[in-house]
């Protein structure tokens, strides 16, 4: 490699990787995505968790299930707080349409939390109306669901016949315990089976893995969208061009940047893999001496599949990033302003975020004719096929095709965005048009 490129590497890479902000990002982004992580799980725990009073108005046609609807909301933890119940039910008489008009008038005005109605024939409907400020609760609207469905068929059954325990017996729920089969030979000859627990545990390392790419190229291709507008509205690239060609500088600062993402990542992981190692001797400062069994079968997942995932983790990011940096970086060589630059740029945005919203509906079937055909797509590919991999692992002749296209795809973004650079960046004024884009790359 020439020393030019080298020398421009060593700059790109060495003023990223001192610069407090790369320090704080190595320490602060794990913090923040463990955060958010914990944050929403104690969100979705105490959403419904209030020192409040809140007061329910119920509306009972059938005069035979309010009494024991509030018996079951009295035991039910979502109603309480701190052993404490919360949500106090009490039961109105109101049958005209006015009566009903004023109930909403209260939960608007917000002396009710809401109202519920249950009519005369909810035995044969299973129909009831809830009445709400906002029916965004979902937890609490589900937890009143059961609650009278359990009422209303335990009532149903009686009827015909059938006393409450014989009703527990016949609605007895079957466990399901799902496995997925795997290539290769299990620890009994068999075929290699995976449970729910471990499958999880590939998917949560896969999804992580996923948003970190997601999340580096979105951050690291704008700056160096920045940088290299910054060097051309402050003229700067025109010193440095003097003494070395513009591929050269665009491939320095491509390779520069590109190891900075590496060098944060490679902490991650060393990191990680040293917490895992020594887990049992950290959770023994605590006092906890031994791991739960599902915890144990989540580690060993990651360290039997970690390894090959991290492989094609990195191939995958080394590959999109270049593809994606290339294209940020002539958005910045041929525009004159940050504004440009952004607006200009939005549609290089869409490509990274398309195949991220579209990751969580076809992991459900990665098999499909159109998983696959998506996941060839050069653009979608780091995203898309990477998610494939940690789903339901393709052959190895499609990965092997899909890593030889992406080469190619990188190969000729950067052979047809060089020609656009070396061209744009000493550019000025109005922002070229596609027929003048055209001509470039035929230079």
């Amino acid at each position: 490699m020439p020393n030019k490129i080298v020398a421009v590497i060593k700059r790109e890479y060495m003023t990223r990787v001192k610069s407090k902000g790369f320090i704080a990002s190595l320490f602060l982004m794990p913090i923040l995505m463990c955060g958010l992580v914990l944050l929403s799980s104690f969100l979705a725990i105490m959403e419904d968790k209030t020192e409040e009073i809140r007061k329910l108005a119920v509306i009972d046609e059938t005069g035979e299930i309010f009494e024991q609807m509030r018996a079951a909301v009295a035991k039910h933890p979502t109603f309480q707080h701190k052993g404490e119940l919360v949500y106090q039910l009490h039961e109105e008489t109101t049958t005209t349409a006015d009566e009903k008009t004023a109930l909403q008038e209260r939960v608007r005005t917000k002396e009710l939390y809401a109202y519920l109605e249950i009519p005369k024939d909810v035995f044969a409907s299973g129909k009831v109306l809830f009445y709400a400020r906002t029916v965004t609760n979902s937890n609490v609207q589900n937890t009143f669901r059961r609650i009278i469905s359990d009422i209303v068929r335990d009532k149903r059954f009686a009827e015909s016949g059938y006393s409450q325990r014989e009703v527990r017996q016949l609605m007895r729920s079957v466990g399901f315990n799902a496995y997925a089969v795997k290539s290769g030979k299990g620890k009994e000859g068999g075929a290699k089976v995976e449970s729910a627990i471990e499958t999880g545990a590939r998917l949560g390392l896969g999804y992580l893995l996923v948003f970190v790419l997601y999340l580096f190229v979105i951050i690291y291709a704008n700056s160096i969208m920045r940088s290299v507008l910054e060097e051309k509205t402050t003229r700067i690239v025109e010193v440095i061009i003097s003494s070395i060609k513009p591929y050269q500088l665009l491939l320095g600062k491509l390779i520069g940047v590109c190891s900075v993402c590496l060098t944060m990542f490679a902490i991650w992981v060393i990191f990680g893999v040293l917490l895992v190692m020594n887990i049992k001797p950290l959770l023994g400062i605590f006092g906890i001496d031994s791991l739960p069994i599902q915890f144990i079968q989540v580690i060993g997942t990651i360290k039997a599949s970690g390894t090959e995932i991290l492989t094609y983790f990195f191939v995958y990011f080394i590959m999109g990033f270049f593809m994606y940096s290339t294209l940020y970086a002539v958005v910045g060589a041929i525009c004159g302003s940050e504004e440009e630059a952004q607006q200009t740029g939005g549609p290089l945005t869409m490509l990274i975020i398309i195949p991220f919203i579209l990751m969580f509906q076809l992991f459900r079937i990665p098999d499909s004719t159109l998983s696959v055909l998506l996941s060839h797509i050069p653009f979608f590919s780091p995203i898309l096929m990477f998610m494939r991999i940690n789903v339901l692992m393709p052959p190895l002749w499609e990965i092997l095709l899909n890593i030889l296209l992406m080469c190619a795809t990188v190969l000729l973004v950067m052979l047809i965005s060089g020609k656009i650079y070396r061209v744009g960046i000493l550019m000025y004024g109005k922002r070229p048009t596609l027929a003048q884009l055209w001509q470039w790359m035929r230079y």
